[in-house]
């Protein structure tokens, strides 16, 4: 039998926030060495059992080293045992068993860990997220071959995403996504550098994967060899970044750590109470929900404190005028959590609707310190300055390339009284189209306004503003054309006929099934439409100061490019102009 290779198999590398700990133990004058029994033993009690123990410690090339074992693992039979019994097939009992081991290296005011086994969660809410990006950034080649990413809203969980070919990832496909985890491949003259050879040796090409550690493919040697890595990672985190870092993706739209950054987040929400409740300073701010088309589209809205109900509407309700209903009260902060914002949709379900507190409501954006920060269903997201200049940027050409004047399609002037609902039953009256405002096909709005002419069918989704309220439209213009794309492509279109069954139901067309099936046999064109005083260009985009609206243009010309099947389906932007 061949014997075992020496050393460990691509060790993940944690570099620990030691500021983060010893806040954590309410004490600065714990040693850096001394700080690892005391997350065990932390770990250990809200366990209520002695899970990972001590197995010994030692001091090496200048460190502290401490090695923890998950005592509570126990053997296990192999299914192979009995798999083949129905066979006749005898197989003598074989275990296995899982060992978690978890090594501490304290050097000199820095601590790292490195594991065995799923055993990172000890440490977890300690661990610094941005060192091991820091360290990308510097050392990986700009393409990236695997990626893994969470979406900023909604209920979908962290996605895997291989490419074919080893490829860049771009600030606006980082639009939607928080990522997560990145695999690439060290760049040349990295691995050419003389302390990386002296922990690898020579190699032609070798991986590094990042997510909260960072995490180098080959097997490291020695114990020796370990630490040098760690040392050279600590080094290398704070060298100067190369003129082609192209992983500062990772960085750009960053979750703010619940436990890491709670001070901050007390102070954000103190701000939003202040701005909202006193100050009556409701710019960039709305409300919409995760669920945002099913939200948008509900018939009855209903705010609620406790058992009091505040307001009951079949409108939805503005932000202003939760507010002006919770004038009088007390509390300021925890309002936020407090009030509580309930929709319904009957037409879809007795039980369909949304439900959440006020500040799971809130989207929007504030400046705190010259930072942006994204508030996003509930959760607080720090922006990137150099990414701002980018999607500002791509917002300018995304406007230039997509531009539809409205006149064009006779669409009227949006008079400052009117809502959203009375300029759309105003323009489908006057181009002679289908008001299909609040009207739902599989909880899609397909559109707000159609219109054709002899150059093809145009799906408008209108919006009053240019604010944070574009994430809502972006939302449904890309539902909409997923559902109208995709059942084209069917063999019957059943969708397109259930949504004109609506529409005929409610009153809003006489047109017969056949020609409003026809209409989508045109060329389509979907509309995101804006009603402002004027109009966003590259001269006038500062004048509207939403980070979140110009972000959402963006992403929406990105995702409907993965969208339209054909020359015959594209994307426009529409100025409607807004008029006292």
């Amino acid at each position: 039998m061949a014997a075992a290779q020496a050393g460990l198999n691509a060790p993940p590398i944690f570099r620990l926030d030691v500021v983060e700990i010893r806040a954590f133990l309410q004490s600065d004058d714990i040693a850096v060495s001394a700080l690892p029994e005391k997350i065990v033993d932390a770990y250990n009690r809200n366990k209520k059992a002695l899970t990972f123990a001590l197995e010994d410690s030692g001091e090496f090339e200048g460190c502290h080293l401490l090695v923890y074992r998950n005592v509570t693992s126990r053997s296990y039979a192999s299914p192979w045992s009995k798999f083949y019994q129905p066979a006749g097939v005898e197989i003598r009992e074989a275990r296995s068993q899982n060992q978690q081991f978890i090594g501490f290296v304290a050097i000199e005011d820095e601590l790292f860990a490195h594991t065995g086994g799923q055993a990172s969660h000890v440490f977890e809410r300690f661990i610094d997220v941005s060192f091991p990006i820091a360290v990308a950034r510097r050392v990986a080649q700009p393409e990236v071959k695997r990626a893994r990413s969470s979406p900023l809203t909604g209920a979908a969980l962290a996605t895997d995403v291989n490419f074919r070919d080893p490829r860049r990832i771009t600030h606006t496909e980082s639009l939607e996504n928080v990522w997560t985890a990145l695999s690439g491949q060290v760049r040349t003259d990295t691995l050419a550098e003389s302390e990386f050879v002296s922990i690898y040796g020579h190699k032609k090409s070798m991986r590094v994967e990042v997510a909260s550690s960072i995490k180098f493919t080959p097997r490291v040697e020695s114990l020796e060899k370990l630490i040098k890595l760690m040392r050279w990672t600590l080094a290398t985190s704070e060298a100067e970044l190369p003129e082609d870092d192209e992983w500062r993706v990772l960085d750009s739209i960053a979750l703010l750590n619940p436990r890491k950054s709670k001070g901050l987040i007390e102070t954000l929400k103190k701000e939003l109470s202040s701005k909202l409740f006193t100050e009556r300073n409701l710019a960039n701010f709305a409300l919409t929900h995760v669920e945002a088309t099913l939200y948008a589209n509900a018939d009855t809205y209903i705010v609620t404190k406790g058992s009091e109900t505040l307001l009951e509407s079949d409108h939805r309700p503005s932000l202003g005028e939760v507010v002006e209903v919770l004038d009088g009260f007390a509390g300021g902060e925890p309002l936020l959590g407090d009030v509580s914002i309930a929709s319904r949709c009957p037409e879809l379900g007795a039980d369909v609707g949304t439900n959440g507190t006020l500040f799971e409501h809130l989207h929007g954006e504030m400046q705190h310190e010259g930072q942006t920060y994204f508030l996003l269903a509930g959760r607080w997201y720090r922006v990137d300055g150099d990414y701002v200049r980018l999607v500002t940027e791509d917002l300018a050409t995304v406007l230039e390339e997509t531009d539809l004047d409205a006149s064009t399609l006779g669409l009227p002037q949006w008079q400052e009284e009117f809502a959203e609902k009375e300029y759309n039953e105003l323009a489908a009256s006057l181009i002679a189209g289908i008001n299909g405002d609040r009207v739902l096909t599989d909880n899609v709005e397909l559109f707000d306004t159609l219109a054709w002419t002899n150059e093809g069918v145009f799906i408008i989704h209108l919006k009053h503003g240019f604010d944070v309220k574009m994430r809502d439209v972006r939302s449904q213009v890309i539902n909409s054309a997923t559902l109208i794309e995709n059942d084209l492509r069917s063999d019957s279109p059943d969708r397109l006929k259930r949504h004109h069954a609506r529409l005929v139901k409610r009153g809003r067309t006489q047109m017969s099934e056949k020609d409003f099936l026809d209409v989508f046999s045109k060329n389509r064109t979907y509309v995101l439409a804006y009603g402002t005083a004027t109009k966003v260009t590259r001269d006038s985009v500062d004048d509207f100061q939403s980070v979140v609206a110009r972000m959402e243009t963006v992403s929406l010309s990105n995702q409907f490019r993965q969208i339209a099947a054909s020359q015959r389906t594209q994307l426009r932007t529409m100025w409607v102009e807004l008029a006292d």
